[in-house]
């Protein structure tokens, strides 16, 4: 049973990599998509050899990633935040400095479904181009962020209100 559980892993990873080569490669070629079935299957083997050590177990729940579609959402206001602040930069330079934020967001436990959810804020958190989330502290649970471009609101730290 377990053999198949871990080919469903490696063929996991193997279709998100290789989704990852289409969209980096940009080409149809036969020789484009030979050679990225290749790299696929060495990025594959590479994540299920990686997953055996059970070095940091995770725990990724499906609800957890419901919330994923406000990511994207946020990209939108980012994007024009940005774009306004580069314009204003053009047309009056000054030095500008972004801002790094703590946040309480209590996630901090070690257990694989706590590691999870600090995993998909950390990646998901920075999609959205103003807020890069350098991590989470496991100890004290703070998320911490990055803005270049400080907002207000709360939700701009956490889209997918983990905390």
């Amino acid at each position: 049973m377990t053999a198949w559980r871990d080919m469903r892993f490696w063929l996991f990873a193997w279709i998100a990599s290789m989704a990852l080569w289409m969209v980096l490669a940009d080409s149809v070629r036969v020789a484009e998509i030979v050679v990225g079935a290749g790299v696929a299957a060495l990025g594959a083997t590479g994540f299920e050899l990686v997953r055996r050590q059970r070095v940091a177990e995770q725990s990724v729940r499906p609800r957890l990633l419901a919330g994923a579609w406000r990511v994207v959402l946020r990209a939108v206001p980012d994007v024009w935040r940005l774009t306004r602040a580069a314009f204003v930069q053009v047309a009056h330079p000054q030095p500008v400095r972004g801002r790094v934020l703590a946040m309480p967001f209590g996630h901090e436990g070690g257990d694989p479904e706590q590691r999870g959810a600090r995993a998909v804020t950390t990646a998901l958190g920075s999609v959205a181009p103003n807020t890069i989330v350098i991590g989470v502290d496991p100890e004290s649970g703070l998320l911490l962020v990055h803005q270049l471009e400080p907002t207000r609101s709360p939700s701009d730290l956490d889209p997918m209100h983990l905390r």
